[in-house]
């Protein structure tokens, strides 16, 4: 990919870290402003990481993806991060947690399955909302009411391995919600969020405690 997906600079004239590393598909210079980080973290006793820190540069770049239906964007998220959750996760289902339908129909696509198809790792959707209320849209208070607004479609049948996926953590009541879902007797559960919001980031020793 000779210019980057999401400036549309020429990166085989731009810095010499873009030559070397030219098959990402962002620039060297649009992928230095991620903040790259390993976050780990526990949700109702469940081990979870994220490789980001949900920062403006990545901000942007989800927004171009999900709300302007960008899909060529759908490869930048886990580049630099999709062999290791290969290895990590290998033999793991993962589990993309729900979108609004209303959402869904406006974007045409299911944005969690295009970002980690390039994990090549088994995908499952096994959850709906029961609300289309989007969560950007409440404060904090109500977001944790929204844990009870998760459930397990009908007649699915889970994994033994699973692996809970989402875009970003922000306060963690949407995995509470899927989590809740789950027997953890049944099941090894584990999370992955491509990033974390900024105060979980300073909070997580102890969310993780």
């Amino acid at each position: 990919m000779n210019r980057c997906i999401m400036c549309d600079k020429e990166k085989s004239t731009g810095d010499l870290k873009d030559i070397l590393f030219g098959e990402d598909p962002l620039c060297y210079r649009c992928r230095s402003k991620w903040e790259r980080r390993n976050v780990r973290f526990r949700i109702d006793g469940i081990s979870g990481e994220a490789s980001y820190v949900y920062n403006d540069a990545f901000s942007e770049c989800l927004i171009q993806f999900k709300e302007l239906k960008d899909e060529a964007l759908k490869d930048v998220f886990l580049f630099e991060v999709k062999d290791k959750l290969k290895r990590k996760y290998h033999g793991y289902t993962l589990l993309m947690l729900p979108s609004t339908m209303k959402k869904e129909e406006e974007r045409g696509f299911h944005h969690l399955q295009e970002m980690f198809a390039c994990t090549g790792l088994e995908m499952l959707e096994p959850f709906e909302k029961t609300s289309d209320m989007d969560q950007k849209l409440l404060h904090k208070p109500d977001r944790e009411k929204m844990t009870q607004g998760i459930r397990l479609k009908p007649d699915i049948v889970l994994p033994k391995r699973i692996l809970l996926c989402d875009d970003t953590v922000t306060t963690g009541s949407t995995l509470k919600g899927a989590i809740r879902c789950l027997d953890p007797h049944k099941h090894i559960i584990r999370i992955y969020t491509v990033s974390a919001n900024p105060l979980w980031v300073s909070n997580r020793k102890e969310r993780y405690g």
